[in-house]
């Protein structure tokens, strides 16, 4: 079976925050992050309230690390996309951009592009993961082949995915 289909910066960009979102190692650096963070918040505005005398201050403390625990997770996710583009955009990704072809085979799965092709034998797949609209052949911890929903021109998507896992 196989598909033809063209990624886009966005497809990489949904890899990007899927793994950022996923990875247990990112979300337990995230959430320890953020309990630095609000707890710096609460020692420094705790220790200002105890020099001025003033309560009010420890309160305003409490109201922004309540807000940067509601907003860290949105911001960190904001972050990851822009810094990411920007670093997609240090390069020209020709042999991540741009027309696919993707095949399965007796002995693993062939991509081909313009700038590059060969076969990821099955044994060196590490996983299958899909979500609406894109699925991820990881063939490392933090790498993966993007399969672009959207973008398919020739082919079965769903049938191709169904095969795949």
């Amino acid at each position: 079976m196989r598909i033809r289909y063209e990624n886009t910066l966005d497809d990489l960009l949904a890899f990007t925050l899927h793994f950022h979102q996923n990875s247990p190692t990112l979300q337990r650096n995230r959430f320890w992050v953020m309990i630095c963070l609000v707890i710096m918040i609460l020692g420094m505005t705790f220790a200002a309230s105890e020099v001025t005398g003033d309560r009010v201050v420890f309160r305003v403390g409490v109201g922004g690390a309540a807000v940067i625990a509601l907003c860290y997770p949105r911001l960190y996710r904001r972050n990851v996309k822009r810094l990411s583009s920007r670093l997609y955009a240090e390069g020209h990704n020709k042999a991540l951009l741009g027309p696919h072809v993707t095949e399965l085979r007796d002995n693993g799965l062939f991509v081909g592009t313009d700038f590059r092709e060969g076969v990821v034998f099955w044994k060196g797949i590490e996983r299958i993961e899909s979500i609406p609209g894109h699925t991820f052949v990881y063939l490392s911890a933090m790498s993966a082949l993007v399969i672009s929903e959207h973008s398919v021109f020739e082919g079965n998507y769903q049938g191709f995915v169904d095969e795949l896992q």
